[in-house]
């Protein structure tokens, strides 16, 4: 074959539509050919057996590899045709039931409809026909009200109203009998069921022929009214008949718009949505909307799943929830549907449905099911569509954070190298300098001057001060990196940070004219003060390294609205143009200095950023005139009444 065969198989609620499945089935297993199983739903359709006898078909057809395809329309034949048109179909399989004329005249026009494709008859293989008769089917699914029967006698009772206005002014019999027909058409629009406009079509003829045909008030009448008593039974009859499959069909067209509503803002929700949680939630929220079912949600984890209850079907009350866990850790595992309607776990209370792609089960979906009418194929097919569009949402969501995952964990690689490679060269310079001076110490012991020992100790302990600092600065850009940096807040006065910090600064500001500004008022901020000393002194070291010898280095504060600006700021060289957000970026190591100078390894600013960042406050810089930069940053005033005057 150089296409391969589409066969259709027709379902219905006939006893005998399971034989047909399968023996449809069998054939496309033969022939290697897919199967289409499409039942054609009739708007007048109302009995409650029948639609669970095509319930119970669909799902056989299903079970045999089917797929399932709902159809609208009050002619079979004209629907059938057409969707064998446009889906290619092959081949058409219906069954035949004996002594019916229902499938022969099915099969004559799908024969006319559908001159290309092969019609294939499944002859019955039952002995006797068990349905009951059309009549009694149709009295079966009729329900009768009281309030229905009313507004028929009320319209019929307006209309000989309208009937006796029309005969008193002499207008003609005929439009008497309009009145009627348009009666018949109203009870049609305002009462449920057929039985009403068949009543009101006999009763409309019966009353015009009592009050106004002659002989008057009698049910005696002419022969030459019978052909008007026919034509106007059959109007009635029809216009009532068309007028209720339009109301019918007004009905469905509004449930299956609002339930396509229903499909479409779910996938504008669930772009929406941003993890996975939200999305599931999402889900849970839509499904219960389109089936009118109360629904409940296992994450992947089977914790205590998250429900989303209706009162139309009293929602989980009374239900065995750890109990239910069972079906839902079935599903996880095999990945496939399981519960009520199901033949695995058929006594648990909800159908179990798998949120799976890729043979991966994300979450595990819960619809109450035991109380409720079942759920019909569109709708049923629907909830498959928003469980796959669910299934890739989540899918999508877990790819991005295992991306974000890798590309951290490469980040996190590279600044480990970058950190191995830069701190090689600084941790050797001043480790080779300690251990040369104490050889020397060692060596010369006795030998050396007060000042040529002094000179030495004082060389030992600026190196392994600013070793100390380096490994301070390590540790603490780490626990910000991997996050595991925890803020002690405590109340603290902003100008007692400062004092605190400017005690720690390097030895080689001895050298310089460090100078404060500090505001009158007590600025209170909730920080975490060793954090911030670290962060003030990282400045101020790098204003002693980065300017000349008797160079003017100032750290103020002072208030700003809600927050406190505390700064440094020194009449050294600057930041160069252009480089006033880099200096923030970890290795970033500035100007160059003189030789003799310990090269830094561009953490310092990285982690007074992050500490201040973590604060809630920002950090920068500037240069200033004529020469010389300002290094800033901000905390959150914390306002104490205590403290007003």
């Amino acid at each position: 074959m150089s296409e391969q065969e589409r066969i259709l198989v027709c379902v219905s609620a006939s006893p005998t539509n399971a034989d047909v499945i399968r023996r449809a089935a069998a054939l496309s297993d033969a022939m290697g050919a897919e199967l289409i199983a499409v039942y054609v739903e009739d708007v007048e359709l109302r009995d409650e057996a029948q639609a669970r006898a095509v319930h119970d078909h669909l799902s056989l057809a299903e079970k045999h590899g089917a797929m399932l395809t709902t159809i609208y329309g009050n002619d079979p034949a004209t629907a059938i045709a057409e969707y064998a048109r446009v889906s290619g179909i092959t081949k058409i399989v219906l069954g035949k039931s004996p002594g019916r004329r229902t499938r022969d005249t099915l099969m004559a026009r799908l024969n006319e409809l559908a001159p290309n494709v092969e019609i294939i008859i499944i002859p019955n293989r039952l002995t006797a026909d068990t349905n009951p008769s059309r009549l009694f089917r149709f009295l079966g699914r009729e329900r009768f009200s009281f309030g229905d029967l009313a507004k028929t006698a009320l319209i019929l009772a307006a209309c000989t109203g309208v009937g006796f206005l029309f005969s008193s002014i002499g207008l003609a019999i005929t439009n008497v009998v309009l009145i009627y027909i348009l009666g018949v058409m109203g009870v049609a629009l305002t009462t449920t069921g057929y039985v009403y406009s068949l009543l009101s079509s006999l009763l409309s003829v019966l009353v015009f022929n009592f009050f106004f045909t002659e002989p008057f008030y009698s049910l005696r009448s002419s022969p030459d009214y019978l052909a008007t008593f026919a034509v106007m039974f059959t109007a009635a009859l029809l216009s009532s008949s068309l007028t209720s499959r339009i109301k019918a069909q007004s009905i469905q067209t509004a449930n299956k718009a609002y339930q396509t509503e229903v499909l479409l803002s779910t996938s504008q929700l669930l772009q929406k949505a941003d993890d996975r949680r939200a999305i599931l939630e999402v889900v849970q929220r839509q499904l219960s909307r389109l089936l009118e079912h109360s629904v409940l949600c296992y994450d992947s984890d089977l914790d205590a799943p998250a429900l989303c209850a209706i009162e139309q079907d009293g929602g989980f009350e009374g239900i065995d929830l750890a109990g239910e866990r069972r079906v839902a850790r079935w599903v996880r595992e095999n990945a496939k549907h399981a519960g009520r309607t199901t033949h695995m776990f058929p006594e648990a209370r909800c159908l179990y449905m798998a949120v799976r792609s890729e043979g991966r089960v994300w979450a595990v979906i819960g619809i109450r099911a035991d109380n409720s009418p079942p759920i019909d194929e569109y709708r049923k097919n629907l909830m498959i569509s928003i469980l796959d569009e669910c299934a890739l949402a989540v899918e999508k969501d877990h790819m991005t954070r295992e991306k974000q995952r890798m590309e951290e964990n490469a980040r996190q690689e590279s600044l480990r190298a970058n950190l191995l490679r830069s701190i090689s060269h600084d941790l050797r310079t001043p480790l080779t300098s300690i251990s040369g001076n104490a050889a020397i110490l060692m060596e010369n012991q006795g030998q050396l001057s007060e000042a040529s020992l002094k000179r030495l100790y004082t060389s030992i302990y600026d190196d392994a001060i600013w070793l100390n600092g380096l490994v301070e600065n390590l540790l603490t850009i780490t626990r910000t990196e991997n996050g595991t940096m925890k803020l002690n807040l405590q109340t603290e006065l902003v100008a007692d940070t400062v004092e605190e910090a400017l005690r720690h600064i390097d030895r080689e500001a001895a050298h310089k004219q460090i100078m404060t500004d500090l505001p009158e008022e007590m600025l209170l901020t909730r920080m975490d003060a060793g954090l911030i000393v670290q962060v003030l002194v990282n400045l101020l070291n790098n204003a002693v390294k980065y300017t000349p010898e008797g160079a003017r280095i100032i750290v103020g504060v002072r208030r700003e609205d809600d927050m406190a600006i505390i700064w440094v700021e020194d009449d050294g060289q600057g930041v160069p143009p252009g480089d006033e957000d880099r200096v923030f970026d970890m290795f970033y190591t500035g100007v160059k200095r003189s030789p003799d100078s310990r090269r830094g390894i561009g953490l310092g600013l990285a982690l007074c950023k992050s500490i201040v960042q973590a604060h809630g406050g920002e950090i920068g810089v500037k240069n200033i005139e004529p020469h010389g930069a300002k290094f800033w940053f901000t905390l959150p005033i914390m306002e104490v009444e205590g403290y007003e005057q």
